[in-house]
């Protein structure tokens, strides 16, 4: 299909990217070089220079090559945002090693599977988490794990106070039972510069990136030093033209770096501009999240839906003035309407849609920086093709027609770690990804989401697009939130049920919810059953509402 979307694209964004030779490592070394002087990360109120950050990132590299990490050594990181964890990225990244992001509210047995099919070789992790890698020490290839402390990178009298308020005051536990090396030693006690210089070429293994799997095991997705300086360069070439210098930016990262919305949309794009990121340790903590947002001039703020939609529940929130703040990404899920045009109307920033996945570093799409939505997920970024298949044949589809969405680009993976089933199933041999996901391309190029594969529901032969439902029910005002599933029905093989979050204080009858929703649906579309919750609707660990365990709690109310 030809590229139509270029000719919609704002001025000056070029059609094609140049994708240098670069790897993160050049990348990081030109930036620190360039922006010595600049903040480059923000936490708990204290920053550091990119020099600093130069200076640490080489102590800290130095003390992993004397613990034995080497060219393509995989290293797991196992940790919320804090100012350590952009550290250790770029000094097993100088090592020619691998970075294993792991979510450090994962349980033990889903740290054990990603360690062990990983074959991560040291593991650096929060003493807060430590104790959950009890049982890993020393299996398989984890010979060295690194433990370290919230304040570590901190003044000594700001460590003390720290300390002192998780283990004696908060009294969280912090015990494990190996024996650790300490971060805080490993950053001061190297003091030479980095003896091995290992062959880094754009080509090698960057990050080992596990997605998240709602059946079965999740799987490493490779992403090479190309893959992301890829991204980066096409990101770049979409906002340069668009946003004020994208040096002089202040970026809030309250989405965790472990995922790769953040890792690359926050931290990479704006570090590699020599720009600040804002640490948030904890969003869910709104109070502090509050106090971050009015002790620091951020202009950027990216999140997904459903922060957004927790943020603005917050009185407090709605009632400060945020006067630097002028961009805003929803990723790793589409923003709905009614809450774009409230975080609008709250703080003057429309957050602009855009669309990725870990196979793609992740951006594959993003709208305009404009303050306008039309609830599409964006035109396809520079040097980035997108194409609609038939689900049955894979056959192309015209304009306006919903199938699956194809991605090819220089973002996309070279495959799974260690699964070449799965990666066949997933790359075709032109290089083209199945995303797995369902939607269409309008007149102009945007690409709009209907759903997942795995989510549509058919109703008598007809597609039902849970999205498609959801945004009706959302646009509803007294409902907070809406999650649609499909379950089986013997007349018409599926049925749709919905599950509701009604706004505090706000109730409606399920014959008042579907005669509001007959106004909009047809009726093979409209929900045969609606459920109402009393608590939050259920969310992943990244904050994606969980249709697995909406699926498992109807079967069991069933029952």
């Amino acid at each position: 299909m030809e590229k139509i979307w270029t000719k919609y694209y704002p001025a000056g964004i070029p059609a094609d990217v140049t994708i240098e030779n670069k790897t993160l490592v050049n990348m990081f070394d030109d930036v620190c070089a360039k922006f010595s002087q600049h903040k480059a990360f923000t936490c708990h109120n204290y920053s550091i220079t990119f020099s600093q950050v130069s200076d640490i990132v080489e102590n800290f590299a130095t003390s992993l090559y004397d613990i034995g990490v080497r060219h393509g050594d995989r290293v797991a990181i196992i940790m919320p945002n804090i100012m350590q964890y952009p550290i250790i990225i770029f000094a097993i990244l100088k090592l020619g090693a691998v970075v294993v992001n792991i979510n450090p509210l994962y349980t033990e047995s889903e740290m054990a599977y990603i360690l062990e099919d990983s074959g991560a070789k040291v593991a650096v992790v929060l003493n807060i988490m430590a104790k959950k890698l009890n049982n890993q020490f020393g299996k398989g290839a984890l010979k060295n794990i690194v433990v370290t402390k919230v304040p570590d990178m901190y003044p000594w009298l700001k460590r003390c106070v720290i300390n002192l308020v998780i283990e004696k005051i908060k009294k969280v536990d912090v015990s494990y039972t190996y024996n650790a090396q300490m971060f805080k030693d490993l950053i001061c006690s190297s003091k030479n510069k980095l003896s091995y210089t290992p062959d880094v070429v754009n080509t090698d293994m960057a990050f080992l990136q596990y997605t998240g799997a709602t059946t079965g095991r999740p799987k490493g997705a490779i992403l090479s030093h190309r893959n992301i300086v890829g991204n980066i360069t096409q990101i770049h070439a979409w906002l340069t033209p668009q946003c004020d210098s994208l040096s002089n930016q202040i970026a809030i990262d309250a989405l965790p770096l472990y995922h790769i919305f953040s890792l690359t949309s926050n931290l990479f794009t704006f570090f590699f501009a020599g720009s600040e990121n804002v640490m948030v340790p904890n969003p869910r903590d709104t109070k502090d999240l509050i106090k971050i947002l009015t002790s620091n001039k951020f202009t950027i703020f990216n999140a997904l839906d459903t922060l957004y939609s927790h943020m603005l529940s917050s009185p407090e929130f709605k009632q400060i003035k945020y006067p630097d703040f002028k961009y805003s990404v929803a990723g790793g899920m589409p923003a709905r309407v009614s809450v774009a045009h409230d975080w609008f109307e709250t703080t003057g920033v429309m957050p602009s849609n855009c669309y990725g996945m870990t196979e793609a570093s992740p951006a594959v799409t993003m709208n305009p920086m404009d303050n306008t939505f039309d609830g599409s997920v964006g035109f396809p970024i520079p040097s980035t093709e997108v194409e609609i298949r038939k689900l049955e044949t894979n056959t192309p589809l015209s304009l306006g027609e919903n199938g699956v969405v194809w991605v090819r680009g220089p973002q996309v993976m070279s495959g799974y770690w260690h699964n070449p089933e799965q990666t066949a199933k997933a790359l075709d041999s032109d290089g083209w990804f199945n995303t797995g996901d369902i939607g269409y391309l309008n007149h102009q190029g945007k690409l709009f989401i209907s759903g997942r594969v795995n989510d549509m529901i058919i109703v008598s032969g007809f597609n039902v697009y849970p999205v498609e439902i959801e945004n009706v029910l959302d646009g509803i005002s007294d409902i907070q939130e809406s999650a649609v599933i499909g379950v089986p029905d013997n007349s018409c093989g599926e049925r749709v049920i919905a599950f509701i979050e009604f706004k505090p204080g706000k109730i409606m009858l399920e014959n008042e919810v579907i005669l509001e929703a007959r106004k909009k649906l047809t009726s093979y579309k409209i929900p045969r059953e609606i459920i109402i919750l009393k608590e939050d609707l259920p969310k992943t660990l990244v904050g994606k509402i969980d249709k697995v365990a909406l699926s498992k709690q109807y079967f069991e109310k069933v029952q």
